[in-house]
């Protein structure tokens, strides 16, 4: 018996040894693996003279924006109404159009200019260039431009009649105010011929 006992706990010591083993393997096992270390961002040794080396580009100054040029009227002094043609008095009334100041006998007579401001310029004396400018000019120093037919409509022109305009040293004639003047405007170099005219040495004379 007392062999039987000696065999038992030695048995029992025996499996105690073998389950410690087996914890302490299980328990290396399950345990978690080492974080790993947390990589250090490379420092760029050149980095500080690179940036010491470039130079912020300055940004162009802007030049300093021009005020308009406010364009002032010049008195005409027209004496009498380019509409009615009644005598100018101090109670006239005066508009600004394309650079000058122009009287008329009342407000009915400038409203009538401004629906057809060219019919009105050759009685003001005003020549009007092909860009649109009016200039003051001695319309008596204008010879007359006419033909048989308007180059625009097509109508007869009356050369003694009044349906005309000042440019280039001539009196342009045409049929009527339905916009020929104004068409003729547009492109005056492509009627030339038709009034027997034509470019000469920078000027305008007859063929």
């Amino acid at each position: 018996m007392k062999y039987v006992l000696g065999g038992l706990t030695s048995f029992a010591a025996v499996l105690l040894v073998v389950a410690l083993v087996r914890a302490s393997v299980l328990s290396q096992d399950a345990a978690p693996p080492a974080a790993n270390k947390t990589e250090q961002p490379k420092v760029d040794e050149h980095a500080g003279h690179n940036a010491a080396e470039k130079t912020p580009e300055k940004a162009p100054e802007k030049s300093p924006e021009k005020a308009p040029v406010k364009v002032v009227a010049v008195d005409l002094g027209n004496e009498a109404d380019p509409v009615s043609g009644a005598k100018l008095d101090d109670k006239k009334t005066v508009i600004e159009h394309k650079g000058w100041k122009i009287g008329f006998a009342d407000e009915a007579s400038s409203k009538k200019f401004l629906k057809n401001a060219t019919r009105y310029s050759a009685k003001l004396s005003l020549e009007i260039g092909a860009d649109g400018k009016w200039t003051k000019v001695d319309a008596s120093k204008y010879e007359k431009a006419t033909a048989e037919t308007c180059p625009i409509m097509g109508g007869d022109i009356d050369p003694e009649g009044d349906v005309f305009i000042l440019h280039r040293g001539f009196k342009f004639y045409f049929c009527c105010w339905s916009g020929c003047a104004d068409e003729f405007l547009e492109d005056p170099a492509k009627h030339y011929a038709h009034y027997g005219l034509v470019e000469k040495d920078g000027k305008l004379v007859r063929k």
